[in-house]
């Protein structure tokens, strides 16, 4: 069911409540008064269905990076700014650069412990080869 059907359900439905505590005598309003509260709810109905299907709807997109890492000369921040690299994982990584400086190939990185296949295919695109 869209949005704009459940929207226009539920003002029927309080529309429909406001009617019948009108005519029971709950709400005492001059005839005029019913009127003016009428054509308010209209237009209430108009703008929030006009807003509902025209205004600009938001939608997440995953983070990108414009920027590329080179491996042996990264710094603990710069690693933790990659989506899934906290700072324990940040130290590990560069502990194990500073063992087997310099790295040649990135497919090295898979020997630090914590990343695995997955991470690895994420992390890739970033790193300078």
């Amino acid at each position: 069911m869209s949005s704009v059907h459940l929207l226009l359900g539920t003002l029927e439905n309080f529309v429909s409540a406001v009617i019948l505590w009108v005519m029971r005598g709950v709400f005492r309003l001059r005839h005029s008064d019913q009127r003016t509260v009428a054509v308010m709810l209209g237009i209430a109905a108009v703008l929030l269905c006009w807003h509902t299907t025209t205004g600009k709807q938001e939608t997440l997109e995953p983070k990108t990076y414009k920027f590329r890492i080179d491996l042996n000369e990264t710094t603990h921040g710069e690693l933790q700014t990659l989506h899934g690299i906290g700072p324990k994982l940040a130290e590990s990584i560069i502990q194990y650069r500073d063992q087997h400086a310099p790295i040649h190939d990135f497919d090295e990185i898979m020997n630090v412990r914590g990343i695995g296949k997955k991470r690895y295919t994420t992390m890739k695109p970033y790193f300078i080869d």
